[in-house]
């Protein structure tokens, strides 16, 4: 078994990569989900409780906006992604794991193309080309770990 396999500080090192719904792979995809959808949440709420005769102290520090359901949502979702994340950092080497969320980068503006009609320029198309590149790079040698076992 080879270190990606198993915890790096548990007990007992030979431990499985788990499985089925508690795959951490499968888990990091869930976290690239939840990290956008909080995101995009988060803008719902904020643009929905734009009120420029509010109060200074509330418009500067975004007070204001918890006073949205989209907020909220937002908050909670990045909950469930702080506690994916902590069953993510069991299994998988942080110098692996954290350049593989970095699709969140791809994903967020997808989101806010498609779901808030943002413009998305070629420039940052290419951008969002580049990133999936870096992703590539970077789970391709894992996919052939993978494929061995």
């Amino acid at each position: 078994m080879n270190s990606e396999q198993t915890p790096k500080n548990s007990a007992s090192a030979e431990l499985a990569l788990p499985t089925g719904w508690l795959n951490p792979y499968l888990h990091l995809a869930i976290n690239g989900l939840l990290v956008t959808v909080s995101e995009l949440m988060l803008k719902c709420g904020a643009m929905e409780t734009i009120k420029p005769d509010a109060s200074l102290l509330l418009n500067i520090f975004g007070f204001s906006t918890l006073g949205s359901w989209w907020v909220w949502g937002g908050i909670a979702c990045y909950i469930l992604g702080f506690i994916n994340w902590l069953h993510i950092l069991r299994w998988i080497p942080l110098s692996l794991a954290f350049p593989l969320t970095s699709v969140v980068h791809v994903l967020i503006p997808l989101g806010s193309w498609f779901f808030l009609g943002e413009y998305i320029n070629p420039m940052r198309w290419l951008g969002i080309a580049l990133i999936i590149a870096g992703i590539w790079f970077i789970a391709k040698p894992l996919m052939w770990s993978e494929e061995a076992l």
